[in-house]
């Protein structure tokens, strides 16, 4: 995955531009229809070479509870989810768009932690319109001050870019800690509430069924932490959507 250029050109009824991921250059024809048309045109940013390098989970056989690739009959949970279950669990359902392979793991690398904003645009407009039926309240899982100062973005909301969502949740303040990025599994599950609510929007959950967006599931104990916050302030269901698994 090389740096992307800065490079759009346009010429009569042809466009060109290149991929946000390899740089290689994405020609798109513009038929009449798409000129005279009212809604907007779509904007693929990404070639097709690397298109296919991102493993789609929609038409595969995944966990109920956190999304991860199965195999054909496999039980509807896998291992992961029934550490999860108990007399006294919460039941949380996560859907994931993409499987995190290798080719997710070099793309968050440079999106997340190298800080490339552009590449919000690689997922944004497929997140959109998987998203833009949904009657739920979107919530995004926060980052922390920290990690706002030195990346200068938040990730999530960074792919619900054309998406109306409710921020409601914000990580504590606390002593400087080591980012979840890097953190091992057994430090993710012993993790404790690391959330609460924003007092002045609290009113927007409440009896309302919502949607907790993130961008990778890894062990779901993030996740499930928010979503326990939000159920404690009246939510009456929480799914969970994350771009991969």
């Amino acid at each position: 995955m090389r740096s992307p250029d800065k490079n759009d050109e346009s010429k009569g009824g042809q466009s060109m531009k290149t991929c946000l991921l390899c740089s290689s250059p994405i020609r798109d024809e513009m038929s009449l229809t798409d000129i005279v048309r009212l809604t907007p045109l779509p904007n693929p940013s990404v070639c097709s070479d690397c298109n296919s390098q991102f493993s789609d989970l929609s038409t595969l056989p995944t966990c109920d509870g956190c999304g991860r690739r199965q195999t054909a009959g496999m039980p509807s949970h896998c291992n992961d989810c029934l550490r999860w279950e108990g007399p006294d669990s919460m039941r949380f359902m996560n859907t994931a768009l993409f499987e995190y392979n290798s080719f997710m793991k070099d793309y968050m690398k440079q999106y997340k932690f190298n800080g490339d904003y552009r590449l919000r645009k690689v997922f944004s407009q497929g997140v959109r319109d998987r998203l833009h039926k949904t009657n739920a309240v979107i919530v995004p899982i926060p980052v922390s001050m920290d990690t706002m100062a030195n990346r200068g973005f938040n990730q999530v909301t960074g792919l619900l870019e054309y998406v109306r969502f409710s921020e409601v949740l914000k990580v504590k303040l606390k002593r400087k800690t080591v980012p979840q990025s890097a953190k091992n599994r057994r430090d993710r599950l012993e993790l404790i509430q690391p959330f609460e609510m924003i007092q002045s929007k609290k009113f927007l959950i409440k009896n309302k069924a919502i949607l907790l967006v993130d961008d990778v599931y890894t062990t779901g104990t993030t996740i499930r932490h928010a979503a326990n916050l939000l159920y404690q302030y009246g939510a009456t269901s929480v799914r969970g959507l994350t771009l991969a698994r």
